[in-house]
C-alpha cells in the first residue's frame, strides 16, 4: 500500500532537513576559521583573563559581545602555542592548571604593561579609568577615603575601588594598582616608597586606666584585658617593646578580638580594654583625650606607612595617584606620635 505524506507532514519534515543543513554548513564555516584564523595574542591573553575573572567561557561571550566559538578559540590558541592544558573544562565548572596559574600572573603583568605604555602615548588626554586600592579599614576609612575623594574631584573619569582589610591581601590576584601599608615589607617582587614614619602605642580610656590602674612594665599587661586584631591565621598577640636598646615581646590576651581595627578602637575608647594601634589611626583620640597612651618609655622601633605597588610599569593615572597620595599623606615628613630619632 502507498504512503500518503500530508502537506503539513512534508513541510515539517523539510523544515527540519533544511535546519540540520544549515547547522551543518555553519559548523564546517567555524572549523574553517579555527583552522585558518589566529587571534591576536594580545586579545587572547585579555579573554583569557577575562575567563579567570568570571569564570566561564559564555559569561565572557556576553560580556565581550562575542560568539562563545570566540572565547575558546582564544584559550585553544594559547594551549597551543604554550604547548600546555591552561584550563580544564567540565559541564560544571573551570580549573586552571599549574600552567595556567602561571600564565595568569604573567597575563596580568604584560596586559598592564601594554595597557600603561598605551596611555603614555596619550599623556594630553584627560586621565581615565579605574584605579583598585587597598589599606587597613582603619586608615581607609578616617584618612584614604576622603583624600580618594578630593583626588576624584581633580580627575572625575577616574573610578576608585577601594578594598579594605587588616590582612595582606594578594596584590596580583586581587587586580590591586596600589596598597598602602606598614612595615615591614617582607615580599620583594613589591615596589615601595615609604611616605610616613610612625609608631605603635599602647592606649586605653581614662576610664579604663582609673578602673584598672596604667601598667608600669610590658609584662603589666598579663593582668589586663587586651583586645586582639585577630588576623586569619596570625593574630595580633605579641605586642612589641624596646628595653635597654632589645626587642622584645608579650603574649596578650583579653575577652574580645575582632578583624576590624576600627572597632577594636571603639571598645577600647568605650573603656572595654586595651589595645596597641598605629598612632595616625588614634591621633584625633589623643588629642580630644578619649584614648591615653601607656609605656611610652617602651615603644618598638617605629612601624613606616608605605606605598605599595606590583612590579611592573604603572599607568598614567596610577602614578599620578601614587603622587598625590605621597604628597597629601607624608606631607607632615618625619615620623608621628613618637619620640624623637637619635
Amino acid at each position: 500500500m502507498a504512503v500518503r505524506w500530508q502537506p503539513q507532514a512534508l513541510k515539517t519534515s523539510l523544515l527540519v532537513l533544511f535546519d540540520r543543513w544549515d547547522r551543518y554548513n555553519q559548523a564546517r564555516q567555524v572549523n574553517t576559521v579555527r583552522k585558518n584564523q589566529k587571534m591576536d595574542r594580545l586579545d587572547a591573553l585579555r579573554l583569557f583573563l577575562d575567563v579567570a575573572e568570571i569564570g566561564s567561557f559564555s559569561g565572557v561571550a556576553r560580556q565581550r559581545a562575542l560568539a562563545t566559538s570566540t572565547v575558546s578559540l582564544a584559550i585553544n590558541q594559547l594551549e597551543a602555542e604554550f604547548n600546555a592544558v591552561l584550563i580544564r573544562r567540565s559541564t560544571r565548572r573551570l580549573v586552571f592548571t599549574h600552567e595556567g596559574e602561571m600564565l595568569l600572573v604573567d597575563a596580568r603583568r604584560i596586559v598592564s604593561e601594554w595597557d600603561a605604555a598605551m596611555a603614555d602615548l596619550r599623556e594630553d588626554g584627560p586621565l581615565s579609568g579605574p584605579i583598585r586600592v587597598t589599606a587597613t579599614n582603619d586608615f581607609g576609612r578616617r584618612h584614604l577615603r576622603r583624600h580618594l575623594d578630593d583626588f576624584q574631584r581633580l580627575y572625575p573619569d577616574i573610578h576608585v575601588g577601594l578594598v579594605l582589610s587588616d590582612n595582606s591581601i594578594d596584590l596580583i590576584d586581587q587586580r590591586i594598582d596600589i596598597a598602602l601599608r606598614y612595615g615591614p615589607l617582607v615580599d620583594s617582587n613589591l615596589r615601595a616608597r615609604l611616605i610616613l614614619r610612625g609608631y605603635r602605642h599602647v592606649c586605653a580610656s581614662p576610664r579604663y586606666w582609673d578602673r584598672v590602674g596604667r601598667p608600669s612594665h610590658p609584662y603589666d599587661l598579663l593582668k589586663h584585658n587586651c583586645l586582639i586584631l585577630d588576623r586569619p591565621g596570625a593574630p595580633l598577640t605579641a605586642w612589641p617593646f624596646l628595653e635597654n636598646g632589645k626587642q622584645f615581646s608579650v603574649k596578650v590576651a583579653g575577652d574580645r578580638s575582632a578583624n576590624d581595627g576600627g572597632l577594636i578602637r571603639e571598645w577600647a575608647i568605650d573603656g572595654v580594654g586595651v589595645v596597641i594601634k598605629n598612632g595616625c589611626d588614634i591621633q584625633s583620640e589623643l588629642e580630644e583625650g578619649v584614648l591615653e597612651t601607656a609605656l611610652d618609655d617602651y615603644i618598638a622601633s617605629s612601624v613606616d606607612l608605605y606605598l605599595v605597588q606590583p612590579a611592573g610599569v604603572p599607568s598614567r593615572r596610577v602614578v599620578t595617584l601614587l603622587e598625590y597620595l605621597a604628597s597629601v599623606i607624608g606631607k607632615s615628613g618625619g615620623h608621628v606620635l613618637g619620640p624623637d630619632p637619635d
